[in-house]
């Protein structure tokens, strides 16, 4: 029987003053609102059941774990409890009906039984039940609402980009990869910014700025042991300088003005009639790839493509044919290295067509005739920085997929713009979901809708969350952020949504 009680959860309070807080939640809204991702089926019951060392836990899959893999799971509950049960290992062959990275949970008084459909789904079970548990008042347990759970993934592609400007730490950027295993992101595009620090061609990075190598590998591995698939990005048309056009900044130029010549004459686009440039690009390619684990994708940008062809020897050729050359050459080579090219989409809309009102389109009539050209190996990333506050879709992602291409939505900090597009490729069996985060993501508040709603959407499919008193709130997010703090022993300033507590101005 379902309870809800009203001021049932004092013994929930993080302090004196916070009963008030929880006056009037439910039992079970308290519990649905501290989840994200929310699972697809939850039922609450009367009655609580404590985890601790003597306890076990029955765990089946649909094919036999490997021994690694075991150890893996008992380090979990180590990590996220500070506990040793007794694991019991079982496999039934009809858990692989359970969905994709699917699972179910039941806890009882008897104890916890999680039937999961392999290795993958089941990390994604303990996730959810990481932020399920309360700790025992008292002892070192960890205590647990009756329930059942049930589970599995909407979309298969749930990814976040994160971008490594010259001021991102590896600290920092490790938070942000345990962030996003932690809200259930399986794909994650790095895209360092004049920062990486290039063997083949090290001009193509700020001298005083190149993050540690070693450093940046062992956050390139870290994703891999955690189930999350490690995608680089090296725009190879627009966003040439490395760095934000409002900042007058350039990683290469600044330095090195013999390289003008693999640049459009204002230095933010390469140039697509260089020989030299398609050369150094393809190195750097092929050293970023080789550095991530040649993983299945590679992200080549291409967007907001401002001043492509205009050089002399560029504004001599016909744009789209440039263009559809420009594209098709980093497509076939890499798939030569086995994996696929992701590229932006702007550039292949026409800014003038009446159909993209109110939607991104950065290109024009030429640059949109390259769509029918393209290889339809390209996965088109559509980024919708709006949101759907009026009830109204978006269209372009239709659109791409009707051209015969596989389609990622990618949302900015818009959370009505998040959860939309994130049922659009639910709705529209889209290729899946990947979050943008650019340079907001540092030192603010948007921590809730990039990861917790975000991933929360991706998981679900743009199904709305649970709302109430402390969804989505800085309060929520405690918890969960001093969870992979733990995990990762972060400093001061790593810890959190920001930098610091206080900041300083000229005019204190």
């Amino acid at each position: 029987m379902r309870k809800t009680v009203c001021l049932l959860f004092a013994a929930f309070c993080f302090a004196a003053g916070a009963l008030a807080a929880v006056a009037g939640v439910s039992v079970e809204s308290f519990i649905r609102q501290r989840l994200s991702p929310q699972p697809k089926e939850l039922e609450i019951f009367e009655g609580m059941y404590v985890l601790d060392g003597d306890s076990a836990v029955h765990i089946s899959v649909s094919s036999p774990l490997s021994d690694s893999q075991k150890l893996a799971v008992a380090d979990i509950f180590r990590r996220y409890w500070r506990l040793s049960p007794a694991l019991e290992f079982s496999e039934d062959a009809a858990n692989a009906n359970l969905g994709p990275e699917g699972s179910e949970t039941e806890i009882s008084s008897g104890g916890i039984k999680i039937r999961a459909r392999d290795f993958s789904a089941l990390r994604q079970a303990l996730k959810t039940l990481r932020q399920f548990a309360e700790a025992e008042r008292d002892g070192p347990g960890q205590v647990f609402a009756l329930a059942k759970i049930r589970d599995f993934a909407s979309l298969e592609f749930r990814g976040i980009h994160l971008c490594v400007f010259p001021e991102t730490t590896l600290e920092e950027l490790e938070k942000y990869v345990r962030l996003a295993e932690y809200y259930k992101f399986n794909y994650v595009v790095i895209e360092p910014w004049g920062v990486f620090p290039f063997e083949s061609h090290p001009e193509f990075a700020y001298a005083d700025r190149k993050i540690d190598r070693k450093g940046f590998k062992k956050i390139i591995d870290y994703c891999r042991g955690a189930g999350i698939v490690p995608i680089p990005q090296l725009s190879v048309l627009g966003h040439g300088s490395q760095s934000r056009h409002l900042s007058g900044k350039h990683a290469v130029l600044a330095a090195h003005p013999e390289l003008a010549n693999i640049y459009e004459p204002l230095g933010w686009c390469y140039c697509m009639s260089s020989e030299r440039a398609g050369k150094i690009l393809k190195d750097l390619v092929s050293e970023l790839h080789e550095f991530y684990g040649n993983p299945p994708y590679f992200h080549i940008g291409c967007d907001e493509a401002y001043d492509m062809a205009t050089c002399y020897k560029c504004r001599a050729q016909n744009p789209a044919s440039l263009f559809v050359g420009h594209l098709d050459k980093f497509r076939k080579f890499l798939r030569s290295r086995g994996a696929r090219p992701i590229i932006w989409h702007d550039m292949l809309l026409d800014r003038e067509d009446p159909r993209w009102a109110g939607e991104v389109a950065s290109g024009t009539r030429d640059t949109a005739k390259a769509l029918g050209a393209l290889g339809k190996d390209i996965v088109i990333a559509d980024w919708q920085y709006g949101g759907a506050e009026n009830g109204g879709g978006f269209n372009t992602p239709k659109h791409f997929k009707e051209a015969g291409f596989d389609v990622l939505v990618c949302p900015w900090e818009s959370d009505s713009g998040i959860s939309a597009l994130a049922k659009t490729a639910k709705d529209e069996k889209l290729f899946g979901f990947l979050q943008t985060t650019w340079h907001h993501i540092y030192g603010n508040k948007r921590y809730a809708s990039f990861f917790r709603r975000a991933g929360d959407a991706a998981w679900n499919g743009g199904r709305p969350p649970a709302g109430g008193k402390f969804a989505d709130s800085a309060l929520t997010l405690i918890p969960e952020l001093s969870h992979v703090a733990g995990d990762m022993k972060a400093s001061y300033s790593a810890a959190g949504t920001s930098l610091s507590q206080i900041s300083k101005s000229i005019s204190d």
